[in-house]
């Protein structure tokens, strides 16, 4: 008697283990380790298609650094790095709906005179001109790649001008 309890406590036991590792191994958190960071923000709009990346800039991309310059850390960022900002920030679709996000992926890179500081975010606002006015907008290279639309995205690059703020990233 005593030996069939042993071996029935044993299959059930083995089973128990198996079972629980099964459920832990489904349910354990993928742990996501972020940093955060307060540097100085800027905005720019039009400009150049493609970034230093080699992808189309668009809303939702940001510039720092340009890889292993100006003494910064986060210059060493990988491109399609991904910050969180603590404040959303507001762009505007083509049509001048505005929408709020605070998502954005390194694809581009400035500041080639390092005045920015480390942690610096340069927040891409879009490339929307409005039907007759110029492709260009201050602080990017003139004759840019431009969209046709109903609103004019260098508004918001020059509207959110330069200040700091704090986000989470790598």
């Amino acid at each position: 008697m005593a030996k069939l309890l042993t071996r029935a406590h044993s299959s059930f036991l083995v089973i128990a283990i198996i079972g629980l590792l099964i459920l832990l191994a489904t349910m354990a958190p993928t742990l996501v380790y972020a940093a955060t960071y307060t540097g100085w923000f800027t905005g720019y709009a039009m400009g150049n298609q493609i970034g230093a990346a080699g992808v189309e800039v668009s809303q939702g991309h940001f510039a720092n650094h340009s890889y292993g310059t100006c003494g910064d850390p986060a210059s060493y960022w990988p491109w399609g790095t991904k910050i969180t900002t603590a404040q959303s920030i507001t762009l505007h679709y083509s049509n001048g709906a505005a929408y709020s996000r605070k998502k954005f992926y390194l694809e581009d890179s400035g500041d080639l005179n390092c005045s920015q500081g480390n942690y610096w975010v340069d927040i891409y606002f879009g490339r929307y001109q409005r039907f007759g006015e110029p492709c260009n907008c201050p602080g990017s290279p003139s004759n840019g790649f431009c969209i046709n639309a109903n609103y004019n995205s260098c508004n918001d690059a020059q509207n959110f001008g330069r200040t700091r703020r704090t986000y989470t990233g790598p």
